[in-house]
């Protein structure tokens, strides 16, 4: 009977102690493993330069207020300004595009994939590189005929 009172005042106790943070980072590890594994197709960005973290919050915002834009078109939203909000995301998307562009010739004009993490990225630049020096000996041989 006394293990019984012993064991009940336990569990109590350990019901009320709270977990670690350590152990709270870690639940939240394994959950977020466990729901990219469950979801194979799902799109995981992680942002590792400031310009892009600062901009990406607000891209985050972008899906929500488009798809509540479409919903409302025509009680309060006036086709007018739809035209100018999908006017703006045109213009996002291709400044997005030049600067792509435009810092892509600049790692294949550095000429090296070395230090470059990210794969895709890596190999990207190393096929830009490739078609450069292509491009070159081609040239030059067209200049020595």
């Amino acid at each position: 009977m006394a293990t019984d009172t012993q064991n009940n005042t336990t569990n109590k106790q350990n019901n009320t102690q709270r977990p670690s943070r350590r152990q709270i980072i870690e639940h939240n590890q394994q959950r977020k493993i466990s729901l990219i594994e469950n979801n194979i197709s799902a799109e995981v960005f992680i942002p590792e330069s400031q310009a892009v973290s600062r901009t990406f919050r607000h891209f985050r915002m972008l899906d929500p207020i488009d798809a509540s834009l479409r919903a409302f078109w025509g009680d309060k939203i006036t086709s007018k300004d739809m035209e100018k909000w999908l006017k703006m995301q045109d213009e996002i998307h291709a400044k997005i595009v030049e600067a792509q562009e435009f810092g892509m010739n600049l790692l294949i004009e550095n000429g090296r994939t070395r230090g470059i993490e990210n794969f895709l990225l890596r190999q990207e630049v190393r096929r830009g590189i490739e078609k450069k020096e292509k491009e070159a000996k081609e040239e030059s041989k067209a200049k020595a005929s």
